[in-house]
């Protein structure tokens, strides 16, 4: 069995990192294996998922009318 078969057939994050070193050799530009690599991670529960990548909210929202520069940290 080639190696990209065994790494298709991981179903967990957690037997990925495990076995990440058994694949460091796949390749890396095959859209295949980047798409179940992807699959692999866990998803993030703030986030935004689209075709820029990953953008995660870190700082909340000021509330309306509010301006954030003058809002103190607290």
């Amino acid at each position: 069995m080639s190696l990209k078969e065994e790494f298709m057939k991981i179903t967990t994050y957690e037997e990925w990192d495990r076995r990440r070193n058994e694949f460091r050799w796949l390749d890396a530009g095959d859209m295949e294996i980047r798409k179940h690599l992807n699959e692999l991670y866990p998803r993030l529960q703030h986030s935004i998922y689209d075709s820029k990548g990953i953008l995660t909210e870190v700082y909340p929202k000021p509330k309306e009318g509010e301006d954030p520069k003058k809002s103190r940290w607290r």
